[in-house]
């Protein structure tokens, strides 16, 4: 039961903290700045709310990890052993770090309607931060000298970029769940939709880095993790039965980005210059909500492998 605890745990602390990175880093690049952003996405009860579950969620997986390592049931912890974990081991070095990161993004929400942009230039700082350490708490960690040095510096990459992906999807979903209505077209309601449909369309520059940087590192983890002669044998393993799902989910997710760019978002802006905009409205919300359930799955499987032994580990 602690082991599947501990997978739900993680799997929402991807889940949240890649939101707290991604949603003050849309905040920066979207169309129209901050303000922009803020006149139509709840930007600080979104950060606010993320960043009080990610504190609840830090602590509660500290403990379920204190819990497997000592062998001791979670309601009756080894309070001494727990403190050494805390203070003397890279994990609990981690969850330090991520406090004083969380603190700062709870600090920086106060001012996002005076000064936005500083506020979430360091709330997406405070989010990198944050996100980065799951690092620690994974595969990405363990290696050792020069290689492990490489091996860390790819997790952590990969956790960025994907923590990037996943806020602008939260941020898009946000924008384009509003239904129009085919008659009369809310003013503010048409302008969240414009937004959305400029914003997807100045993400390709942003998108094609996410994901050139998702391959390029996933290559990197796949290496040090798998191994170019463990590849064949990959079905023959929970390990590698879930890292195939992933991979299938991703490029799902691929094409599905490659129809929003190339098809639906042209779509869209075309529809709103006709005044008939729902109906491309609800196809690239479909085509969205799908890709983030996606990303959903499989950040669930990410944090199931983490606790799986790698086959260059075995």
């Amino acid at each position: 039961m602690n082991d599947v605890a501990l997978v739900a745990v993680r799997w929402a602390l991807y889940v949240d903290l890649g939101l707290l990175f991604g949603l003050p880093l849309f905040a920066l690049y979207a169309p129209g700045g901050g303000r922009m952003v803020q006149r139509h996405l709840p930007m600080v009860a979104m950060v606010a709310g993320l960043a009080c579950l990610a504190l609840l969620l830090s602590a509660l997986g500290f403990a379920l990890q204190a819990a497997a390592m000592t062998g001791l049931p979670l309601t009756q912890p080894d309070l001494s052993m727990v403190a050494e974990l805390f203070n003397g081991t890279s994990m609990g070095t981690a969850l330090k770090a991520r406090l004083v990161a969380l603190l700062v993004l709870l600090l920086s929400i106060p001012f996002y309607r005076r000064q936005s942009r500083p506020a979430f230039i360091a709330s997406t700082l405070a989010g990198a931060v944050a996100l980065a350490t799951l690092a620690w708490s994974g595969h990405g960690a363990a290696g050792e000298g020069e290689a492990g040095w490489l091996q860390l510096g790819a997790d952590l990459i990969h956790l960025l970029a994907a923590g990037a992906w996943v806020g602008a999807l939260a941020a898009f979903l946000a924008l384009v769940l509003t239904r129009l209505a085919t008659d009369d077209l809310a003013t503010q309601d048409m302008d969240r939709v414009t937004l959305a449909e400029e914003a997807l369309r100045g993400f390709s520059l942003v998108g094609t880095i996410i994901v050139a940087l998702l391959i390029l590192t996933g290559t990197v983890n796949g290496w040090f993790l798998v191994g170019p002669g463990n590849i064949a044998s990959l079905g023959q393993s929970t390990y590698g039965l879930l890292l195939i799902a992933k991979l299938l989910l991703f490029a799902g997710m691929l094409g599905l980005a490659a129809l929003n760019r190339y098809r639906l978002t042209p779509a869209l802006a075309q529809a709103i210059e006709e005044e008939d905009a729902p109906r491309a409205q609800a196809l690239l919300r479909a085509s969205l909500v799908v890709e983030g359930g996606l990303a959903i799955v499989i950040l669930g499987l990410v944090a199931w492998l983490g606790t799986l032994s790698p086959p260059m580990s075995m």
